[in-house]
């Protein structure tokens, strides 16, 4: 009889560190080590009420709540928060599509338009996805996709590109937005460790004490009691 296949390898689990934060109630985790080695991260921001985060576009929809940095790169890992973006806004939740999702979060995110002052995304989506996750069947859209970067340490070139894993799931009227992005020249290092950091980001039920709903925050902190 002819030999048994070779067994299929184990994917390598990366080193991760997770992060909770109780006040938007969200999880996830993030990388810390590539093919290379150690990944040094460092916060640049961690905002605890969508309020108080500064936003991604003048528009002020997409607010950062937490920003990771690692300088080699760079690499950045960032969690944004905001109301479905125009495309979405006239849609029925349940019909959205995940290619539209992610092009409407990145056009929404993005500087650039066009000459009726609609918002264009300068990234291309490679590839779009939705998983149904958990008990109470959460949606979370998963993509790639590719943008336009700046020169930088590795790419010194004046056209560069940066290359992105991002998921999106919704709580009421706002989107929560998990992206990991690298310079392509140092995807193929750190796109395990992305994919998996990635997988891990969650919508977590909210502790009433501790919740803060954006958009409805209130104009006094929550009870301790």
């Amino acid at each position: 009889p002819p030999p048994p296949p070779p067994p299929v390898p184990l994917t390598k689990v990366v080193p991760v560190t997770s992060v909770e934060q109780p006040v938007m109630a969200y999880e996830f985790s993030y990388p810390t080590e590539n093919a290379e080695g150690a990944i040094r991260w460092t916060t640049s921001r961690i905002r605890d009420k969508y309020s108080s985060a500064e936003n991604m576009s003048p528009d002020a929809r997409q607010r950062i709540v937490y920003e990771l940095i690692a300088f080699k790169g760079p690499m950045t890992a960032t969690v944004t928060v905001g109301p479905a973006p125009p495309k979405l806004a006239t849609i029925d939740p349940k019909d959205w599509k995940p290619q539209q999702v992610a092009e409407a979060v990145l056009a929404d995110r993005a500087t650039g338009r066009i000459a009726t002052g609609q918002k264009v995304s300068l990234a291309e989506v490679e590839v779009a996805t939705t998983a149904v996750v958990g008990d109470n069947g959460e949606e979370y859209v998963y993509y790639e996709y590719i943008s336009q970067g700046s020169p930088n340490l590795a790419e010194r070139e004046s056209t560069t590109f940066r290359h992105s894993l991002g998921v999106t799931a919704r709580r009421g009227e706002y989107l929560y937005t998990f992206t990991m992005s690298a310079p392509e020249t140092l995807w193929d290092l750190n796109a395990a460790g992305f994919e998996q950091g990635i997988r891990t980001f969650r919508l977590t039920k909210p502790n009433k004490k501790k919740f803060r709903e954006p958009g409805n925050e209130g104009l006094f902190p929550p009870l301790p009691f």
